[in-house]
């Protein structure tokens, strides 16, 4: 079950803005307190008794609220029962509303409306009563009980309440429920007026187009699926849309429109499966072309049908199609492991391609077959094909990368000179910072090869001076560092980063804030929403405001600034590091302070604990947990990795058993402390087995320990800029390269070096 942070830090929390967040503590400590509507006994919430017994300590509502978001949920759960059992009845109601807030967010809907029903049996204020009626609400709604759902959502509504748009939008999904369909068009369309996210507002157009079908209205059914093709908020979503705008006009005997919206969804979105269903849907089969046919298996890895469909525009004979389907033969056939025949209809590609003209096809034919020779070790061949894109195909989006792949072949034959002559190459047609960094610090690699140290400084000297926190930038400052530059990172810090420093930065940077901008901004209907839905317990909807708001503050970094510290003050780590990203990443010149944001300490005793029992330092953890999950402990990938550390089931058990977890679920891996302790665990094994080498260790936790020995082995010197540029999985390259750089800016942003730099040795 999906874990997530427990609003009751917000009775706690140190706030240092807007007003409306201030009126957030302020409300929520009154809340249950104030009084309010007495009513009659209630149901006391499951599990839970109601007979008073000595105080608890205010403290343990703290402590609730800290065990809860770092995963411990049952020992949050005893501390808000016993403060229920408790004599002080404004401990014993904030207890009760943290506990239904609670239950709700671990799917324990029954025990979560339970206690609301108590809850609101409370003298409480009229505040607290309207966001309880949310919540109950909700909930009535998602247990089917249609009734009790509109009796509480319409007198939320009623209430004025901000986040009243979502509860329009339920109760129009109710009158859906019992057939009124006029009525669940209006309570929509009505809802629609606000300026919602985009993702409620695809979810709340999906759900009109469907009341439209319902009510025999297709124009506007059909209307509204064709603007969703175009405004989903995501690429499932448009592709579902074009899907349902085609079967649609089908349906109403409009084929151009089908055909349109056909043809766009098969050509944006090939690997959506609706594209993959209209293949053999007798509505739409037969007038989809042969390319557009084969693109979508081929992207489906339907690879003998692809391979047939391709062969087939083969044999049609038009010459600038071919091309590209030799192109795509040769990728079907690596996919087959049948390297001989890859190359083979490379070759016709890049023939055919420069027959034609088609500059593009023809660098990207040049690239593929020259990563197949590099894979067979053909290192000459490789090489001159790798060089031949910058002659034939100048343009092409691989021209850079393949000249460092020749320098680094030529390298590794033991040619540091022919190999810096190529790099020479490269950053004359390297345009970004990155790119010239990396050919830099490999000419000051191949310098010092060859004997020259002048050289070698002044290359390493001139990747560190490139601005921002790549890999080789970083690499390079470490290469220039004193050899006792780096202390060894130890103990998380405890103190509060100096917040000053960051306003001042700003304040010099984009100049004074303007006041009424901020009133203004924070004072919204949509930051309103935001507070509404957070207080009320429903937090997955409150942070998809909270994103929309922060794409709302783009460019303007004092907004950005106060987002990134409120999320913060929240416990929305993930949100406030993007907030700060935006406004003071690693290539902006912020103070370590603005890094401190968009790098936070999260979950810090867990993290301390974990990294001390696996011996790695825990802002390696941390740097991972940021690549992993962005610090969001209910991530899930296709392939089912979860949690913090991105941990897959297979992996989990076997982490499990190391540990004598005998009760381990996977569901267990959104817990923080349950997938911080698996995930150090797992890396701090891979350290061990990998004889300490940190990047190798890494290598293994994405991509295997197996290929990570094999790239150890390729690599032949114990050198982790060498082993990072073998590693032949562009996935697991990227991602140790982007851990490092994590590891590096944490350094730096908690006071372990004084620029951003990346000591491995």
């Amino acid at each position: 079950m999906v874990i997530s942070l427990n609003l009751q830090r917000v009775l706690m929390r140190k706030s240092f803005f807007p007003v409306s967040f201030l009126g957030v503590i302020a409300v929520c400590i009154a809340l249950a307190a104030c009084g309010g509507n007495g009513r009659s006994p209630t149901p006391s919430p499951t599990g839970v008794s109601l007979s008073p017994i000595p105080s608890a300590q205010p403290a343990d509502l703290a402590l609730a609220a800290r065990l809860y978001s770092e995963g411990a949920i049952e020992e949050a759960t005893a501390l808000y029962s016993r403060a229920i059992q408790g004599d002080d009845d404004g401990q014993r109601q904030r207890a009760l509303w943290a506990l239904a807030r609670l239950q709700y967010q671990q799917g324990d809907n029954s025990g979560a409306e339970d206690t609301v029903e108590t809850y609101l049996g409370e003298e409480i204020a009229s505040d607290a009563e309207r966001l309880a009626l949310l919540l109950k609400g909700t909930l009535a709604f998602a247990q089917g009980d249609n009734d009790q759902a509109a009796e509480a959502l319409t007198a939320y509504v009623t209430a004025g309440g901000p986040a009243a748009a979502y509860a329009r939008l339920r109760l129009a999904d109710l009158a859906g429920r019992r057939g009124d369909v006029a009525e669940a068009v209006a309570g929509t369309n009505e809802a629609l007026l606000e300026a919602l996210p985009a993702a409620v507002t695809t979810d709340a157009r999906f759900a009109l187009a469907r009341y439209y079908e319902d009510s025999g209205d297709t124009g506007a059914a059909l209307g509204t699926y064709e603007l969703l093709g175009i405004e989903a908020e995501t690429r499932a979503g448009r592709g579902e849309a074009l899907w349902q705008a085609a079967s649609l006009a089908h349906e109403i005997g409009d084929a151009s429109r089908a055909a349109g919206s056909l043809r766009t969804l098969m050509a944006a979105y090939p690997s959506h499966e609706r594209s993959l269903e209209a293949l053999d849907d007798t509505r739409f089969a037969p007038d989809i072309p042969q390319t557009g046919r084969a693109l979508v298996l081929f992207t489906q890895r339907a690879n003998a049908e692809a391979q047939t469909a391709y062969q087939g525009i083969v044999e049609a004979g038009d010459a600038t199609l071919a091309a590209d389907a030799h192109y795509h033969l040769g990728i079907l056939a690596e996919r087959a492991s049948n390297y001989e025949e890859a190359l083979a209809q490379y070759d016709v590609a890049i023939s055919t391609a420069a027959a034609n003209q088609q500059t593009d096809l023809l660098g990207q034919s040049l690239w593929d077959k020259s990563t197949v020779l590099e894979l067979l070790g053909h290192v000459e061949d490789a090489i001159q094909t790798y060089s031949s894109i910058a002659d034939v195909a100048p343009s092409s989006e691989h021209t850079a990368e393949a000249l460092f792949r020749a320098g680094i072949l030529r390298f590794k034959q033991g040619l540091p000179v022919d190999a810096a002559a190529i790099w020479i190459r490269q950053r004359g047609l390297a345009s970004d910072g990155e790119s010239q960094a990396r050919a830099y610090f490999w000419s000051a690699s191949a310098a010092r090869a060859a004997g020259d140290e002048s050289a070698a400084q002044r290359d390493l000297g001139l990747a560190a001076a490139v601005p921002g926190a790549d890999y080789y930038t970083l690499r390079a400052r470490a290469e220039l560092a004193p050899e006792d530059a780096f202390p060894p990172p130890g103990d998380l810090p405890s103190e509060d980063p100096d917040w000053s420093r960051v306003e001042l930065w700003l304040n010099t940077q984009y100049g004074a804030e303007d006041a009424a901008t901020r009133t203004s901004f924070f004072t919204t209907a949509a930051y309103n929403r935001m507070i509404e839905l957070l207080r009320a317990g429903l937090q997955a909807e409150a942070e998809v405001e909270f994103a929309q708001l922060i794409d709302d503050a783009a460019g303007n970094a004092w907004l950005l600034y106060r987002l990134a510290r409120a999320a913060s003050d929240e416990g929305l780590h993930s949100l406030a590091a993007r907030a700060a990203g935006a406004f003071g990443g690693a290539a902006s010149g912020a103070p370590p302070e603005a890094l401190a944001l968009a790098y936070p300490l999260v979950y810090p005793q867990i993290v301390s604990e974990q990294a001390s029992r696996n011996s790695i330092s825990p802002f390696l953890l941390l740097g991972l947990v940021r690549q992993e999950s962005f610090y969001d402990p209910r991530a899930v990938s296709p392939a089912d990795a979860t949690g913090l550390t991105q941990v897959i089931p297979t992996t989990a058990a076997g982490i499990a058993e190391d540990l004598g977890e005998d009760d381990f679920r996977n569901s267990d891996l959104f817990r923080p402390n349950v997938s911080l302790r698996f995930g150090a665990h797992y890396l701090g094994a891979q350290i061990e087995l990998l004889e300490g080498d940190i990047p190798a260790a890494l290598a293994a936790y994405n991509g295997g320990p197996g290929n990570a020995f094999r790239w150890q082995e390729a690599t032949a010197v114990s050198d982790p800029d060498l082993f990072l540029e073998t590693i032949d999985f562009s996935e697991t390259r990227a991602y140790v390269e982007l851990v490092l750089e994590n590891y590096a800016i944490y350094l730096y942003a908690y006071g372990l070096t004084d620029e951003p730099s990346l000591p491995l040795e």
